[in-house]
C-alpha cells in the first residue's frame, strides 16, 4: 500500500519591526520654546485626548494615543503629541495613572505640593 507525500505550503512568519514606546512631537513645538540660556522650557495645558487601536501585521497589536495641548496666555498654538505604545505598556500606563489619582485624592489638602526626590545613579 503507497501513499502519497504532500506538503504544506509554508508561509514565512510575519517579519515585525522592533517592538517599541514611542512618544512623537510636532515640529512646531519648537517655535513654543524659547532659546533662552536661562529658559528651562515652557509649561502648556492638557486641552484634550483622544485614540485608538490597532492590530497589524508589521506592528502588531498597539495602542494610539493623542495628547492635545495648547499654549496659554497670549500665545494660542495648538499641537499634538503622539504616544504610540505596546499593549502591556497602555495597561502598566493606565494601572499607574489610577493608582496615583486614588492616592491624590485619599492625601489630606496641604499648603505647598509635594517634592519629589529621585536618586541619582551614581551613588
Amino acid at each position: 500500500m503507497s501513499a502519497e507525500v504532500t506538503r504544506r505550503p509554508t508561509r514565512l512568519p510575519a517579519a515585525r519591526l522592533p517592538r517599541r514606546n514611542y512618544m512623537t512631537f510636532p515640529t512646531e513645538l519648537r517655535n513654543a520654546i524659547p532659546e533662552l540660556p536661562t529658559y528651562v522650557g515652557r509649561t502648556l495645558e492638557l486641552a484634550g485626548t483622544h485614540g485608538h487601536s490597532s492590530n497589524t501585521r508589521f506592528f502588531g497589536a498597539r495602542v494610539h494615543l493623542g495628547l492635545e495641548i495648547r499654549e496659554t496666555g497670549k500665545l494660542k498654538g495648538r499641537f499634538t503629541v503622539r504616544m504610540d505604545l505596546e499593549v502591556e505598556a497602555a495597561r502598566a500606563l493606565a494601572r499607574n495613572l489610577l493608582e496615583l489619582a486614588d492616592r491624590a485624592e485619599k492625601l489630606p489638602e496641604s499648603v505647598l505640593p509635594p517634592v519629589t526626590v529621585r536618586e541619582r545613579k551614581g551613588k
